[in-house]
């Protein structure tokens, strides 16, 4: 906890949690509002989606191998922060389901890409209890997320508004994984 890295990395995977699930929380009602889904098929897609959370926990780390884990975050974050921008201008179908997946996968892809990120810093031999202190930024980001966005829908549901913002944070955002450093021995 003395240490910048860990500051940095958690603040990364709040901000991705905050990013991805400011959609998943209100994912069925933007369907349907944005993209004109019917019920069933609002309900179908946040599903379906959920398979996008899934395999990003295995892309990402796949990716943060070749890439850097570092790089990896980062690009995770500015895919959410793009993809959020365009989402509430995507009124086919089609389009609207391609863009939530990508938030859907990114999502999910911080979440498997941090904990070897956290080996890689601070020493396999604690990384898991290091990563466990970490996931305070999943809770920080799990209320932060849903309370934003509802509170940028507002009663109009101003999608446009809620997406935008919480997009230009994520694309903000994606630079603090790239300011993280491996920490000397001290």
């Amino acid at each position: 906890l003395r240490m910048p890295q860990w500051y940095l990395l958690t603040a990364t995977l709040a901000l991705s949690v905050t990013a991805g699930i400011s959609l998943i929380s209100v994912a069925a009602a933007s369907s349907q509002d944005i993209a004109g889904f019917s019920i069933t098929s609002a309900a179908t897609a946040v599903g379906l989606l959920g398979l996008f959370n899934g395999a990003g926990r295995l892309l990402w780390p796949a990716i943060g191998l070749r890439v850097g884990k570092t790089r990896a975050l980062a690009a995770i974050l500015a895919l959410q922060g793009i993809a959020l921008l365009i989402l509430p201008h995507a009124s086919a179908p089609v389009l609207f389901t391609a863009l939530a997946a990508v938030i859907y996968t990114c999502y999910g892809g911080a979440f498997g890409t941090l904990p070897a990120t956290a080996g890689q810093y601070f020493g396999l031999a604690h990384s898991g209890a290091i990563y466990g202190l970490m996931l305070i930024g999943w809770s920080i980001g799990g209320v932060v997320g849903p309370l934003l966005a509802t509170a940028l829908l507002g009663d109009g549901q101003n999608y446009v508004l809620a997406f935008s913002v919480v997009g230009a944070l994520a694309i903000l955002a994606s630079a603090l994984p790239l300011l993280v450093r491996q920490p000397t021995e001290s």
